[in-house]
């Protein structure tokens, strides 16, 4: 397909989010929300109880540094790189907030974002005034072109300062290894790339041998930054939690842009406790990986809906044969089950003809299936 290598001159929509909050629940109350792609399995109950047992949370200041928190980060990577929590690692407000810490630090006149993707790219450039080029993924299977990336971000002409890239992508849900790969190693270095690894821990690990694929590249390519968040695959997203890493040159432009006690004493403990929990994170790995091969074997039996591939805890589902569109599906399935589905035609690229779903229980994604059946 021809990718849109011109600049969208419009106004941005604002960012909006799934959620519970992203609705009027006074309307209707929410059951079950599949807007929010958070680990079905809750917050470890190790994490409960160290929260429920702790008396010093309010009173106290948080660790600015969050030296800690760091240490348990780096020895859950598991990377063989030596990497130094002072001068290799940032944490932030979820990683949203580092986001925008990138942003202010390294966006200038233009930046480059694929599009689907994380809204949050795009706001945070129209707050720093800056102009955003896109490049429209494929239209029938949301597919990386990372020969029309390269070439959009090394032309000169474009005046490319950054380049925003998730992986897996928010809300297509696909990982990309040879794209992203190509991409790092053949964008200018001038260029700073932001590589969005928030739903990484998701990913089926049989068909990669080591999260650190692109982690262990940040020493070589300085202008590499690679951005986590612990709130998805540890059920934290109410108490914000993310990380950064990156070359020290590039960690200490970001800290250039740190807020005092952005990290809460509660959300450092409860991430500390969820990192050292890896029989909780396995149990939501399989229940992941098993959940998305049965829903999509049962999605295969219906004509008006098409569940795309993905890998990771989320999928897309377009409306196929119905003249419903995406936000009267939403509304329905809120109105006579109580779900909430991620309507997506406010992310830039995509039409009314989509949902997003997260991966759930057996019993919920079950409940889901049979009222989009009911809905259509």
């Amino acid at each position: 397909m021809d990718h849109k290598e011109n600049i969208f001159d419009s106004n941005l929509h604002d960012c909006q989010h799934g959620g519970i909050h992203s609705i009027d629940s006074s309307k209707s109350a929410i059951r079950m929300d599949f807007s929010s792609n958070l680990n079905p399995l809750g917050m470890s109950r190790k994490v409960q109880d160290r929260l429920k047992n702790s008396t010093v949370i309010a009173y106290n200041y948080p660790d600015p540094k969050c030296i800690d928190l760091k240490k348990r980060i780096l020895e859950h990577i598991g990377s063989e790189m030596d990497f130094d929590i002072n001068h290799n690692l940032i944490t932030g407000n979820g990683a949203t907030e580092l986001i925008h810490y990138f942003t202010a630090a390294f966006v200038k006149k233009r930046a480059l974002i694929p599009v689907p993707t994380f809204c949050e790219y795009e706001l945070a450039c129209r707050r720093k005034e800056s102009t955003i080029q896109y490049s429209l993924l494929s239209d029938d299977s949301f597919l990386i072109d990372s020969d029309s990336i390269i070439r959009i971000a090394n032309n000169p002409n474009n005046e490319i300062s950054s380049l925003f890239l998730c992986n897996p992508n928010n809300p297509t849900g696909r990982f990309h290894k040879k794209e992203i790969t190509d991409i790092i190693e053949k964008t200018d270095r001038k260029i700073k790339i932001l590589l969005d690894e928030s739903f990484l821990e998701f990913v089926d690990l049989r068909k990669k041998t080591t999260n650190n694929l692109f982690i262990d590249l940040v020493n070589d390519y300085e202008n590499l930054i690679i951005l986590r968040s612990l709130t998805k695959i540890f059920g934290l997203a109410g108490l914000r939690i993310g990380y950064a890493i990156s070359s020290k040159i590039n960690i200490d432009k970001l800290n250039n842009h740190l807020i005092s006690w952005n990290v809460n004493t509660m959300a450092q403990m409860a991430s500390i406790e969820a990192l050292q929990d890896k029989e909780h994170l396995q149990l939501t790995i399989l229940n992941n990986n098993s959940e998305r091969q049965r829903l999509f074997a049962l999605y295969n039996k219906y004509s008006k809906i098409r569940a795309m591939p993905t890998d990771t805890n989320f999928y897309l589902v377009e409306l196929c044969n119905t003249k419903m569109n995406s936000t009267a599906l939403r509304d329905k399935l809120l109105n006579n089950n109580k779900i909430l589905v991620r309507d997506c035609k406010n992310f830039t690229g995509m039409t009314d003809k989509f949902i997003r779903v997260a991966i759930k229980t057996k019993e919920e994604n079950d409940i889901l299936v049979k009222a989009l059946e009911e809905a259509l």
